[in-house]
């Protein structure tokens, strides 16, 4: 009898321990890639809160954006819907006032909530959160821990951290000491030259700058004793902010590091390749709440992932590119092995987003490009028409340089497999209510494809919240 009531007791405290109200901290970079933190393998860029909370949690290798471009990227995980569905999917469109924010449901059940930092929203959300406090020095994150320390006490709360870095424009000074060009490490699909390298180091430091917030943050929790019954989440709204990565549905682009630390449920050190997609976020977290589930969601919680790592809870994640400064629409769908993309508008070339337009980087690469002495694989940003169909082995080919569907008879395996993804494709589509609405009726260009600079009176898009 002893044993019986010993063995209950510890299975009530598992249970009381894992199904108690969990707080909630999301942290939310700004334009940082999966794989530039040392908890994705990067030996120099300097990220010890971050690979601390890797080593104390669990590291996702396979996740997924809805797109890589900021404000719809935003309101897709805040909804758990994709961007087409919340009537927010290009870059500055406000989230309509009939869209309902992961937050409503928690406040139903007595969370307090905040989104401190970048919002990127618009007006019409706001009223769904207890406190929206924008800005927070140049990184976006200096009222963090301020407002982690005055959030009433009496409350389980919910908190979206939300910082500007590491978006462009960039300056020395975002750490002490800086990182150094011998730090970076050049992707593929850049040139390794010094202006470049100098470029990424600046990027380095931003990312620097926002795993030390997190670290004082996380010091908070541990002050006021709540850091293990806070569930932490750590990701970014989309790809680096250079040439072949922000705005495209690449790896490079929509691929974004994930991690997530909340020890009732998750052990430490713990890797899983269980492709997890932003939009399941909203119902991953409100489970853990014991909220209720709104119909709304079009993600599925992660939650069974978070127990046993091994398990895969979808097969595949799927990603959308809008206009993001210049005209597009593209969609892709990525399985265990394979990304497949499909481009509706093929006669444009593969225009990075203004601001990297107006980079060092890009700066470089026109430069080569002009003199005929880039990589073959580094001209793709340039070339016209630009494949309807795309196919990458994103196991072997992570940068997605190599198009399997390249002079590919249409009875091969490759085609097969091309066909299948598109199938799944089409399908997500419909099921989502997504389709082409044509190309003139796709919003223009509104910058410069060469300079970055604004075309006066072509698109008007809303007042950028970007620093």
């Amino acid at each position: 009898m002893l044993r019986l009531l010993t063995t209950l007791c510890l299975f009530s405290l598992f249970v009381s321990e894992t199904y108690a109200q969990p707080n909630f901290v999301i942290f939310i970079a700004d334009d940082m890639a999966w794989d530039d933190s040392g908890a994705y393998g990067h030996p120099n860029i300097r990220t010890p809160n971050i690979d601390r909370l890797a080593e104390e949690g669990m590291r996702f290798d396979r996740a997924y954006l809805t797109c890589s471009s900021c404000s719809p990227s935003r309101c897709s995980i805040l909804t758990g819907r994709y961007p087409h569905s919340t009537g927010a999917g290009e870059l500055h469109l406000p989230l309509p006032a009939d869209q309902t924010l992961l937050s409503t449901p928690l406040r139903e059940k007595g969370y307090y909530t905040a989104s401190v930092g970048k919002w990127h929203l618009g007006d019409n959300a706001i009223s769904q959160m207890d406190l929206v406090k924008q800005g927070g020095g140049p990184g976006g994150e200096g009222h963090w821990v301020d407002v982690l320390k005055n959030r009433p006490k009496d409350k389980p709360f919910f908190l979206w951290l939300a910082a500007f870095d590491p978006h462009r424009g960039y300056s020395p000074g975002a750490i002490d000491p800086p990182h150094t060009n011998d730090d970076v490490i050049v992707p593929p699909i850049f040139p390794d030259t010094t202006p470049v390298r100098e470029d990424l180091a600046l990027y380095y430091d931003e990312i620097g700058r926002f795993d030390e917030y997190i670290g004082l943050v996380r010091e908070e929790l541990s002050n006021q004793g709540v850091l293990d019954e806070t569930f932490i989440l750590v990701i970014s709204d989309n790809g680096r902010p250079f040439p072949r990565c922000k705005t495209t549905v690449l790896e490079d682009g929509v691929k974004t590091p994930f991690i997530v630390r909340y020890p009732p449920i998750v052990k430490p050190d713990q890797a899983t390749t269980s492709i997890v997609s932003t939009v399941d976020i909203a119902p991953t977290v409100v489970e853990l709440a014991g909220a209720t589930q709104l119909d709304s969601f079009q993600g599925k919680s992660f939650v069974p992932v978070l127990r046993t790592p091994t398990i895969h809870s979808r097969l595949s994640a799927y990603s959308e590119h809008n206009w993001h400064d210049y005209r597009a629409f593209e969609r892709s769908v990525c399985t265990s092995k394979y990304r497949f993309v499909r481009n509706w508008a093929p006669s444009l070339p593969a225009t990075p987003p203004a601001d990297a337009v107006r980079s060092p980087t890009y700066d470089e690469m026109k430069r080569l490009h002009a003199e005929q002495s880039l990589a073959p694989t580094q001209n793709l940003v340039f070339d016209t028409p630009q494949p309807e169909r795309e196919l990458y082995d994103v196991v072997n080919d992570p940068h997605c340089l190599v198009n399997l569907l390249t002079d590919v008879p249409k009875t091969s395996e490759i085609e097969r497999i091309a066909l299948e993804h598109e199938g799944m494709l089409n399908q997500w589509q419909q099921e989502t209510g997504d389709s082409f609405p044509g190309f003139d009726k796709l919003t223009p260009d509104g910058f410069h494809r060469v300079t970055g600079t604004r075309i006066p009176g072509v698109a008007a898009p809303h007042p950028s919240l970007k620093k």
